[in-house]
């Protein structure tokens, strides 16, 4: 845009010379224009980037700081970042961007090529996730798919195992590599071909509550050891009014564990010694996709998309039971065999009618149709009793959505939407089949003044059940007839919003918002029966001189339910109210110490979050102790230009996090007898992190 006015510019001043010049009777002149140029209009060829090195270090280990940052284990780290760009004269180009090489959650990124012929992509990304730091356990070989434990195992209770000689610290936490490559390339203007290759790895230990045997169970450690490859290709084809997409996508999930074996802790009660359970099973998907779209005029756009998938597992079961003293009927076969269709469409039509009226309309649907074939299988609980034979439930459905909304421009300061969605869904073995929820909606944006712009929005929705509620015999035992599912349940929802943008003076920006929506399940008996949700905030920007600007900003978030329960699967006995609030407020500071030297800066935040639970049963109940989060973090950084290319980066990071949780402190690995624990407790952290580091151009 820059370059076609600069040239419309150069433009009106020739048309004013020559128009000068015919005036004074000469005739139109000659421009000489054999000097003129467009400095915006030149092709960088060469190399150029920039580069950062350094050094940082952590003051201390905490996996709930470091959770996805690297920045978890206490000692040094070192700074790589870079960032690199090539230009030929002949369109050839490379871009290279490279972050965080000293840390393994580093990344990076290539892609080159020939404008307008082909590119090629690399791109290579390490992903930690610290889940939690000293976890306890007694059991050997943790990371792996057997899990064994040391002599004075089984005992009747946790209080009679010999759990203070024998526990070992294990971490929780994964950590996934990505390598990507790809290719795209151009066989003429309009067509485009392209392949891309993914390889994941995702390794690492995480935790698994299911060791259960009757009334006793005990907290595992699951490894993680996945392997995911997907692919996909397309043809695109851009005209200057239809354009189409053809594409194939296909992943493959493969687990190198197939389930994960223990030792049963506690003394045997039916002969039961070793537990076992599934783990996630290896699968594939595979989708084929068409999307088109078309301009029919300059006001009017239709597109639409189709996507045909299909997902399939098969592999082989693990026997019913560990337990060789259990007399199991045999399964119905050697592998479940499922498998699943998917169909996702969509249809979207645009119009501008008039400059000032555009409407809108989008219809989606979504089909999971699984086909997986049903059989009955042998039930056995905990691997102490046989029970009932069961048969599978092969859950599918169906959605529909029609949008449709409006957009009108009243005048320049006044500018409103109005739509409405419409939304249904069927669905097998739920005791709902089907629901519809309609939702009508508005949006009014208003500059009241040239200092004061205010936006409105709100939203009724309406979901209701048709047909009768069917109950699933599989379930036992029986559900309540009076319960019902919130996803699931008729509901009402209000939603209302407001947003005011307010310049106080020159310098001086307010913002003020208000969010606010309610649910209610008036015909629900059991389940949930309301929830609110409620949302302010506030935000001042200044400009306090030419060289210091600062930001504050305030928000707080209220989330409200209350829900009704039996426990003689009957008429509701008991209620809950819970209640959570979350404070969070922020100040930065920016500051040219030294004009075009010396930059230094700040970042302050809060925040306070509150979870309380309160249940009432007729009787003089206390509240559940509250459970709160705290964190507090600093943030100071600097810059100094030594050279016009060259400055020093330097970073100081400060962050607090305290955290009260009734059902994890306190609760070591023997504390309740017939849980065995991995000794969990709620995070509570204090790190610091410095930084220094030379930045380059180039």
């Amino acid at each position: 845009m820059k370059t076609s006015n600069q040239l419309l510019l150069l433009g009106m001043l020739s048309a004013l010379s020559a128009t000068a010049t015919a005036a004074d009777g000469a005739g139109p002149a000659a421009v000489d224009t054999s000097k003129w140029k467009c400095e915006s209009c030149k092709f960088e060829t060469g190399v150029s980037g920039t580069l950062e090195v350094g050094a940082g270090s952590v003051s201390d280990n905490s996996a709930e700081f470091g959770q996805y940052n690297g920045l978890y284990e206490k000692g040094g780290f070192a700074i790589g970042d870079a960032a690199v760009r090539s230009r030929g004269e002949d369109g050839t180009y490379w871009n290279l961007d490279a972050s965080d090489l000293g840390l393994d959650s580093r990344g990076l990124n290539v892609e080159g090529g020939k404008q307008g012929t082909y590119k090629l992509r690399l791109k290579y990304d390490e992903t930690p996730h610290r889940i939690w730091d000293g976890a306890l356990t007694p059991f050997g070989g943790s990371g792996g798919a057997s899990l064994s434990l040391p002599a004075g195992f089984p005992a009747a209770t946790t209080d009679a195992m010999p759990v203070a000689g024998t526990l070992q610290q294990v971490d929780l936490y994964t950590q996934r590599n990505q390598l990507g490559v790809g290719a795209s390339w151009n066989r003429s203007k309009e067509w485009e071909y392209a392949v891309n290759f993914r390889h994941d790895t995702k390794e690492g230990n995480i935790l698994r509550t299911g060791g259960a045997f009757f009334v006793n169970t005990a907290q595992l450690v699951e490894p993680v050891d996945y392997v995911t490859d997907q692919v996909d290709a397309s043809a695109s084809y851009a005209g200057k009014k239809f354009q189409l997409k053809l594409a194939y996508y296909g992943s493959k999930f493969r687990n190198d564990n197939h389930a994960l074996t223990w030792q049963d802790p506690y003394t045997a009660i039916n002969g039961e010694t070793l537990g076992q359970l599934a783990l996630p099973p290896d699968n594939q998907f595979h989708q084929v996709s068409a999307s088109a779209g078309y301009q029919f005029s300059d006001k009017t756009r239709g597109s639409a998309d189709i996507a045909f998938g299909r997902m399939t597992q098969n592999d082989s079961f693990l026997a019913s039971t560990q337990n060789a003293t259990l007399v199991v009927a045999g399964l119905p076969g050697a592998s479940l065999n499922a498998r699943a269709n998917t169909l996702d469409a969509n249809l979207k039509l645009s119009s501008a009618v008039t400059d000032r009226l555009r409407l809108n309309a989008a219809y989606l649907h979504n089909d999971r149709d699984n086909q997986t074939p049903q059989a009955a299988y042998p039930s056995v609980a905990t691997d102490m009793f046989v029970g009932l034979p069961r048969t599978n439930q092969p859950y599918s459905f169906k959605q529909d959505k029609l949008k449709l909304s409006a957009d009108y421009r009243a005048s320049a300061r006044l500018r409103g939407s109005i739509g409405a969605d419409f939304d249904a869904h069927e669905r097998t073995y739920q005791e709902i089949e089907k629901t519809r929820e309609d939702t009508a909606w508005g949006k009014l944006s208003s500059r009241i003044t040239d200092k004061i712009d205010l936006t409105f929005k709100f939203a009724h929705g309406e979901r209701r059940n048709q047909g009768s509620i069917q109950w699933n015999p599989e379930i036992t035992p029986a559900e309540n007839p009076l319960l019902r599912r919130f996803n699931m349940a008729n509901r009402t929802r209000e939603t209302v919003g407001l947003r005011a943008d307010i310049a106080l003076a020159e310098n001086v920006n307010l913002g003020l918002g208000f969010d606010s929506s309610e649910d209610k399940y008036k015909d629900s008996t059991i389940g949930l029966t309301s929830g609110k949700d409620l949302n302010l905030n506030g935000d001042v920007s200044m400009v306090l001189t030419e060289r210091t600007s600062m930001h504050v900003f305030a928000n707080r978030q209220e989330i409200k339910s209350k829900q009704a329960g039996s426990q003689t699967y009957s008429v509701p006995d008991w209620s809950a109210d819970s209640k959570d609030t979350i404070d969070t407020y922020g100040l930065g500071v920016k500051h040219a110490a030294i004009p075009d030297k010396l930059d230094i800066g700040a970042d302050y935040g809060i925040t306070r979050s509150r979870s309380e639970i309160s249940v009432y049963t007729g009787a003089s109940n206390p509240a559940f102790p509250g459970i709160s989060a705290n964190l507090d973090s600093l943030k100071l950084y600097a810059t100094y230009r030594m050279k016009e290319n060259m400055s020093l980066q330097a970073g100081y990071w400060y962050e607090r996090y305290d955290s009260k949780d009734w059902m994890l402190d306190g609760v070591a690995p023997a504390t309740i007898p017939n849980v065995l624990t991995l000794g969990l407790q709620a995070p509570q952290y204090h790190v610091n992190v410095v930084r220094l580091s030379v930045r380059y151009k180039f």
